[in-house]
């Protein structure tokens, strides 16, 4: 029952979160420190050196260990003060839990005193007219005056207990303003870290959540956390109308906020995509507006302005397109009990057109917290190749992987920036070192949001954009490169890769890919274009492609099959073919996902004949037996 005129819990909020903020910001300042100390370290090593260039570089060099220093301290002091607020919490929090058990006694001795004066026959005719804080009048009660006095005093006492406890708010606005001011106070704080970490907007919204004042805490504030396990923290922590006015008041930014609920990013997203369909639509009214003007214009005739013109207004509907397949195609999932479940609309994760940035996600999602179930046992990230772009992106591949992998699992197809779309640009490194580190921000994302085995595949251009995000920092409990063009530009093996060294990895490629077999087929080449080549690395274990029909020892080899309606030469197929659902090649992708067992690739065997050395595929040989080991 509730007490009547009790207000909120002055101990409202998560006092494991706060000392969780205080953690991090402790590990920053460890972190500084030895910054600190390996600058100085190179000072002293410098000491003996008389050279004019060296002498330049002291003072810097002494600068930095500075900046180094202050912002370790800034660190310690926020941290320090995030512990005490915590510490404050918890005393508050036992003062409202006696001030609350209190109240309740004194509550209860109100009606145990009304009992004493009224007998049953008296409360049935009058009880009821009274409210919990009213007595029977003196003239109308004709028995022992004391029991009214007892009576009145007990609502006494319930009105100061109440008072009592309802004053600790004071104490806890107190507290919140102390504690937001002494952040604030601290000059250094954006110093913390530089790069993706905790800044100024990060110490406003701990101040504005931990204060319980969240109307101005803004999207841009929750991002500038930079961690997504602190990101999910803050989020779990509002109210779910404070959640949606975060989305509405900026979709773009929660949409594509690595550590939020997949339904939270979902919900942004499509806000962005109905807004970016009336974007274009109104580049298309510009255009067309254009084009028309062009008409009286001498030039237009010579030189095909309105074939110009009708091309452009093509791309922007081409777009338009695409963006209403994503709000309206139908996806489909597995409940846990087996039930089949689909809905409408595509789950996308991440969507920003400025950056030709999109993901999606195939997968249950529950109902309580919006994100990846608890009872999902394997979570696989899907990162496409060369021609992926805002309109295809291979989420095909990503629903056939779910699909195959079972109701347990859940799979994203993501496509986090700008890709090459061609063979030339494709020989260019930049864009998977643009993709590489949004790639390591969203498994850590996905890290933050469950804890399933986590597998992410790469093919082709996406298999270098996996290796140099694991050399950036990916965390993967294992790694699939799919006719990966390389393991990423200067990677020379696993052990480049400080989160996934010791992590199993494997790869694949059709025998006769005419895409990047040319560059990735020999064995023990390190190429200086995207790196070391999958298949021969120390720490990778190749799998077996196999055939069309992976149950079928008599099937087409899956590089001589030629994908229907592609139009395209078989060894150019060879490449993409491996997403071919029941081939040997998928299953051992699903197998890879899912901890099953996978094809293990048979070696191929050369023979010399009168016309010279013939080769022949491994799964081709006379004596070809399939073999298989469990996936790790």
């Amino acid at each position: 029952m509730s007490l009547p005129g009790i207000g909120e819990d002055p101990a409202r909020g998560s006092v494991d979160a706060v000392r969780d903020f205080a953690a991090f910001f402790r590990t920053r300042a460890a972190a500084e420190r030895d910054r600190s100390a390996a600058a100085v370290g190179a000072l002293t090593a410098l000491s003996p050196v008389t050279a004019q260039s060296v002498a330049a570089l002291r003072p810097r060099i002494t600068l930095l260990s500075d900046r180094f220093t202050r912002a370790a301290d800034a660190a310690s002091a926020a941290a320090g003060i995030l512990d005490e607020y915590a510490d404050g919490l918890d005393d508050l929090a036992q003062r409202a839990r006696l001030a609350l058990a209190r109240a309740q006694a004194d509550y209860d001795d109100i009606w145990a005193r009304r009992a004493e004066a009224l007998n049953a026959a008296s409360d049935a005719l009058v009880g009821w007219a009274l409210s919990w804080d009213d007595v029977l009048p003196s003239w109308a009660y004709f028995d022992d005056p004391s029991h009214l006095r007892r009576w009145g005093d007990a609502i006494e006492d319930y009105r100061d207990s109440r008072a009592h406890y309802n004053g600790l708010t004071t104490d806890r606005d107190d507290l919140d303003r102390r504690t937001a001011a002494r952040l604030s106070a601290i000059p250094l704080i954006a110093e913390i870290t530089r790069n993706g970490g905790l800044g100024r907007s990060a110490v406003h919204a701990a101040a504005a959540l931990w204060a319980g004042d969240t109307d101005d805490l803004t999207a841009a504030q929750i991002a500038g956390l930079g961690d997504p396990l602190l990101v999910r923290q803050v989020w779990d922590s509002l109210s779910r109308d404070d959640q949606q006015a975060l989305i509405a008041a900026d979709p773009h930014t929660i949409g594509n906020l690595d550590g939020l609920p997949i339904m939270a990013r979902v919900s942004a997203n499509r806000i962005s995509i109905a807004r970016e369909i009336l974007a274009r639509q109104a580049e298309i009214a510009r255009l067309e507006k254009l084009r028309d003007a062009a008409h009286d214009d001498a030039y237009y005739d010579q030189h095909g302005v309105d074939a110009a013109y009708d091309g452009l207004i093509a791309e922007q509907q081409k777009l338009i397109d695409a963006y209403r397949d994503l709000l309206t195609q139908r996806v489909s999932w597995t409940d846990q009990d087996g039930t089949l479940r689909s809905g409408t609309g595509a789950r996308v994760v991440v969507f920003d057109p400025a950056r030709r940035a999109i993901a999606t996600y195939h997968g249950p999602i529950d109902p309580a917290t919006g994100d990846i179930p608890g009872w999902v046992t394997s979570v696989a990230i899907s990162v496409p190749g060369t021609g992926a772009n805002l309109t295809d992106f291979s989420d095909g591949h990503a629903a056939d992987l779910y699909r195959a992998a079972g109701p347990s699992s859940a799979v994203f197809q993501w496509a986090g920036g700008e890709f090459p779309q061609d063979i030339p640009s494709a020989m260019s490194t930049s864009y998977s070192h643009d993709l590489a580190p949004r790639l390591a921000a969203f498994t850590a994302g996905v890290r933050a949001s469950s804890g399933a085995d986590l597998t992410v595949l790469g093919h082709s251009y996406g298999g270098a954009t996996v290796g140099l995000a694991e050399k950036a920092g990916l965390d993967a409990d294992r790694v699939l490169y799919v006719a990966a063009a390389g393991m990423g530009d200067g990677v020379h093996s696993v052990a480049d890769f400080p989160n996934t060294s010791d992590a199993p990895h494997y790869a694949m490629m059709s025998r006769n890919d005419l895409v990047v077999g040319l560059i990735q087929g020999r064995e023990g080449d390190f190429h200086a274009l995207h790196g070391q080549t999958t298949l021969h690395a120390d720490g990778v274990t190749r799998l077996e492609t196999g055939r069309i029909d992976g149950a079928d020892l008599d099937s087409t080899d899956i590089e001589d099959y030629n994908v229907p309606g592609n139009g395209t030469p078989s060894a150019i197929d060879a490449h993409n073919s491996l997403y071919t659902p029941g081939s040997t090649a998928f299953d051992n992708m699903v197998a890879v996902i899912t901890g099953g067992e996978a094809e293990v690739f048979a070696e191929d065997e050369t023979i010399v004949t009168m016309a010279g050395p013939v080769t022949i595929d491994g799964i081709d040989r006379d004596d070809y037996v399939p073999h298989y080991r469990q996936i790790d």
